[in-house]
């Protein structure tokens, strides 16, 4: 209490003398002083302690003009051009040559002593445009499109990461840039130009009609400022007398008035136990790099023998990651600047393609958060299993993922995708098993038609893994004279509208009677879709992506709640596609938490009424390309744990449907044709099947409500 009171005292003499009538006011009230944020820290030497900047971004209205008549603010740390500490009863006015900035953890400014001297170390480059800079049309032709008219200009620097933060401009990275249709700044593919793009209906498509409106800015107080991340630190050494200040501050009784200064102390990198054998590496980039590292996995691979993380090779343009074991299997992968973002969260994934003596078939992959993260200059080599070593539960087993049983409809074809199953590896020629022991390549999928009654479906693969799944016969009258409710609720699988729509035409021709419902969706085709979103989303966020939340009342999801505020009498079945989404969702994407998600919507529905059935589908499979394995194998990781927590959960009204084995990885996506006839058509969304994929997943929702229908007779 004592030295409480102490720092209390202090705050309030230098309060004084730095505003007389705020220290009026705190003299008046004390008990409103002793509620101000007064931090206190005590460190054992001033060298374990820094002051990081930070970055307030605060966006132009929307009801206005969009940038760049209405820009953002960018304020940093020290925009009055000084930061205040207290130490005891003396201020220390820290001076600073322009505020500190943030733009993640790895690319910030601070205020650090290093080898005994105090001084700023940028990590934040700023750029103001004022007009003066040596604008050129760009004349690279993929530039180039009829909205917009695209400058280039030199730039300060070269740099590495290639993101950053803009008051009147988008910040782009290259690709993104080629194809923006509005205002977008980035840097060039040498990093040697910034670009600088804007909307020909802004009347700035001239080098005169820009450079008069930077300057115009400029002059306003207003410039465009552009704040990007320095490749190489840079050191500003305070003044010998606040060399002398610091240096005899008290560090042990330090507070400050601006809530928002933030000391910060020196803490030893420590890599995920979880994921690596050692703490430390023995070296600084590697130790930063491997901390910020969330998940490996390891394909394919039999032989086990000390993985580790053989060295980080970097270039120009892009970053390499090399893995390695004690027998020189080899993994290697890289990623380009230009296309990968050091400011997000979400974990940038490096995909690893087998190299020396590593299996043909084998793979890896790193996941890694960027924005923990500063690129290095240059490599580190030199490291070995006892340095850098990948724990064994990163290498995952080949396995087939399959639902306990399938059901379908005499007459209605279902073809099962084997390879949508298959986890950890390529499909390594899986064969159906016929009960005769006879197999049957499944290349071109499985036709569920063929089969005349209820079977065991047996697949197994060159590696002799082996799962089934049983096939039940549903016959084609199932529930007929019976008409049902149903409710979809779920992602963009169902906010497109296609599958629910291939449901109900499925049933338009049959002797049992469907009737949607739903707040979104058509008058005869009603759901609960909203794209983008996660079971996460439907417990907690009110809007999202331009979607109300119609479950949430008080902050709680509430099914009840629904039914009434839409004036709902009952619902037979509830059809959840989600899943996908939340895997991807930064801080709330362990399985124990979706599958927490999961069972409140599904106690939910049965607090509302216990009879409901829920059939939960199983997420669904990307296009089939190299760069989806990573994805895939989330997915089934995924599905592995709904099966091992919902399947055979029919008492407590809960199916898992296999929709995901219905969608032909290769064919069943949105392919368009090249505008260059000579090319090949390509696959516009790796996500979203086409209407042939809608068309089967339909199939395997029908027979299953139709099995549901017949276990009711």
């Amino acid at each position: 209490m004592k030295f409480y009171k102490s720092v209390i005292s202090m705050f309030m003499i230098c309060t004084i003398v730095a505003t007389p009538v705020l220290g009026q006011q705190i003299m008046q009230n004390n008990e409103a002083v002793e509620k101000q944020q007064i931090n206190t820290l005590s460190y054992n030497e001033y060298g374990s302690f820094y002051i990081e900047g930070k970055t307030v971004v605060t966006k132009s209205s929307t009801i206005y003009n969009i940038n760049p008549y209405n820009p953002a603010t960018i304020e940093g740390l020290g925009e009055s051009g000084q930061i205040r500490l207290l130490d005891e009863y003396v201020t220390v006015d820290i001076p600073l040559s322009q505020p500190l900035y943030k733009l993640s953890d790895g690319y910030a400014d601070k205020i650090v002593c290093k080898n005994g001297v105090w001084g700023i170390e940028r990590n934040v480059g700023v750029k103001l445009f004022d007009g003066s800079e040596d604008w050129q049309k760009v004349k690279e032709g993929k530039f180039y499109n009829k909205n917009t008219t695209i400058f280039e200009c030199t730039a300060p620097e070269k740099v590495l990461a290639r993101n950053g933060l803009c008051t009147h401009f988008d910040v782009h990275l290259l690709n993104s840039q080629m194809k923006n249709i509005y205002d977008g700044i980035s840097f060039s593919e040498n990093r040697e130009k910034i670009y600088m793009r804007t909307m020909n209906v802004k009347n700035m498509s001239t080098i005169e009609t820009l450079t008069a409106y930077l300057k115009a800015q400029y002059d306003a107080g207003t410039p465009v400022k552009f704040l990007y991340a320095l490749e190489q630190s840079q050191f500003e050494a305070f003044d010998e007398e606040m060399q002398n200040k610091l240096n005899a501050v008290n560090w042990q009784k330090v507070g400050f008035i601006d809530a928002s200064v933030k000391v910060n102390t020196i803490q030893q990198t420590q890599l995920n136990q979880n994921l690596f054998t050692v703490k430390q590496t023995g070296n600084a980039i590697m130790d930063q790099f491997l901390s910020a590292v969330t998940d490996i996995k390891i394909y394919g691979e039999a032989d086990q023998n000390n993985f580790y993380v053989m060295n980080i090779a970097t270039s120009r343009d892009t970053l390499g990651l090399s893995i390695q074991n004690d027998n020189g299997h080899r993994f290697y992968g890289e990623v380009r600047y230009d296309e990968i973002d050091f400011l997000s969260n979400k974990p940038t994934e490096i995909r690893l393609q087998p190299k020396e003596k590593a299996p043909i078939t084998a793979s890896a992959e790193v996941k890694i958060n960027l924005s923990k993260w500063k690129a290095p200059s240059e490599g580190v080599y030199g490291f070995d299993s006892s340095t850098t070593g990948i724990n064994n539960n990163c290498i995952q087993q080949k396995d087939l993922i399959l639902t306990a049983y399938t059901p379908v409809v005499e007459g209605v074809d279902i073809i099962q995708y084997a390879e949508n199953g298959f986890i950890n590896g390529a499909m390594d020629n899986i064969v159906l098993l016929k009960s005769n022991g006879e197999k049957i390549n499944t290349k071109e999928g499985i036709s569920l038609l063929t089969q005349n009654s209820a079977m065991t479906l047996t697949l197994e693969n060159d590696e002799s893994i082996k799962a089934s799944t049983d096939i039940i016969k549903v016959k084609k009258e199932a529930g007929a004279g019976k008409e049902k409710t149903i409710l979809f609720l779920g992602d963009s699988l169902i906010n497109e509208n296609i599958y629910t729509n291939c449901v109900k035409e499925l049933f338009e021709n049959d002797d049992m009677n469907i009737n949607l419902i739903g707040t979104r969706g058509t008058e005869e085709n009603k759901h609960e879709g909203r794209g983008g979103w996660s079971a996460y989303d439907y417990c907690n966020e009110q809007t999202k992506y331009g979607f109300t939340n119609p479950f949430l009342n008080n902050g709680k999801f509430d099914f009840g709640y629904y039914m009434k505020s839409n004036n709902y009498a009952d619902v037979d079945y509830v059809i959840i596609s989600l899943g996908v989404n939340d895997l991807n969702i930064v801080g709330h994407n362990s399985h124990n938490e979706i599958i927490g998600y999961f069972n409140t919507i599904f106690d939910s529905i049965h607090q509302y009424n216990a009879d409901i059935k829920i059939i939960l589908n199983t997420p669904t499979m990307l296009f089939s390309t190299e760069s989806t394995d990573g994805a895939k194998n989330t997915r089934l990781e995924f599905t592995k744990t709904l099966k091992q927590n919902y399947e055979n959960k029919e008492y407590d009204g809960i199916y898992l449907s296999a929709i995901s084995m219905s969608i032909n990885p290769s064919m069943n996506f949105k392919w368009i044709e090249e505008t260059d006839k000579s090319k090949p058509m390509k696959v516009s969304d790796t996500t979203h099947p086409n209407l042939h994929g809608y068309k089967n997943m339909a199939k395997t929702t029908y027979a299953f409500i139709k099995y549901l229908a017949e276990l009711e007779n």
